[in-house]
């Protein structure tokens, strides 16, 4: 197998070699009589010179990728399958082999967003996830899978989800949609209820900063549930938050950015906010913007 790093030299030098070969496969075919050797030299510098682009082409796409995987920093381990391959790889799913030799595992979704691919009516969503394996520290991965189409609308951030992880590459997994993805209080960075929240949660002012589509979600009393990107100002310092949030009608006039709203914070998780509907009309801010 070609070490990592080596395609694209090893491409340039097929590239050159193919090249005079196909050279001197076109002299020979320009003489006459034609020489023996013309009509094997210019067939085989063709084909390498073909083979050479495609490995040429393959290793510029690898060099791109790990420089755009670099670029993301921090703790997200991407996964090995890289390349134009990798890529075709993971849109079509190709992870299903995990299903019997991935180590069982969870993850919760902090964000995702649409690729813009659709394969076989599914969605082609970018995930960025934490994974929770069995043993050991949790860790964030960037990961692209389909959605089912039943399942557009449940998946949100702070899902709690089943995966299967290689145990090679920590960086590949696969999510199991057959096991439903749940909103559980048992951890952070998964879902509690807002009232709870509210109930012995920190107080907090937040900012809207934008929405996120949630395909039309509704409480259990018919309000609509909104896609929200907030900014948290509290105890922790100010930080970015992204959940799914229940908006009472006649509050939707305020979910535009800059708007400051009071909110109480989960102390368990800084990532569980719960905007404080209640306190709305004494909060300078928000009378400013009603």
């Amino acid at each position: 197998m070609t070490r990592k790093g080596m395609l694209l030299p090893i491409g340039v030098a097929v590239e050159v070699i193919g090249g005079l070969v196909l050279a001197a496969g076109v002299t020979g075919m320009l003489m006459w009589p034609i020489p023996g050797w013309a009509s094997i030299a210019f067939p085989v510098g063709m084909t390498l010179s073909i083979a050479a682009s495609f490995m040429i082409v393959l290793g510029l796409t690898r060099r791109a990728m790990r420089s755009a995987m670099s670029a993301v920093g921090g703790d997200v381990q991407p996964s090995r399958s890289g390349g134009l391959f990798g890529m075709i790889k993971d849109m079509a799913g190709g992870n299903h082999d995990l299903r019997g030799n991935g180590m069982p595992a969870g993850a919760v979704i902090l964000s995702m967003r649409d690729t813009g691919v659709t394969i076989n009516d599914q969605p082609m969503v970018a995930f960025d996830l934490e994974v929770r394996p069995e043993s050991g520290d949790a860790y964030r991965v960037a990961h692209r899978q389909q959605i089912p189409r039943l399942l557009v609308g449940a998946v949100l951030p702070g899902a709690h989800l089943a995966v299967y992880v290689d145990p090679q590459d920590r960086g590949r997994l696969l999510i199991d949609w057959e096991r439903a993805p749940r909103w559980n209080s048992s951890g952070p960075g998964e879902r509690v209820s807002a009232a709870d929240i509210l109930a012995r949660g920190v107080p907090a002012m937040v900012t809207v900063l934008g929405t996120f589509s949630t395909n039309g979600m509704t409480a259990d009393n018919g309000d609509p549930i909104l896609g929200l990107v907030l900014r948290v100002s509290g105890p922790n310092g100010s930080y970015e938050a992204r959940l799914a949030h229940r908006v009472p009608p006649q509050y939707l006039a305020l979910i535009f950015p800059d708007t400051r709203l009071p909110a109480k914070i989960a102390p368990e998780d800084p990532q569980k906010v719960a905007i404080d509907w209640d306190q709305v009309h004494a909060t300078p801010e928000s009378q400013r913007s009603l």
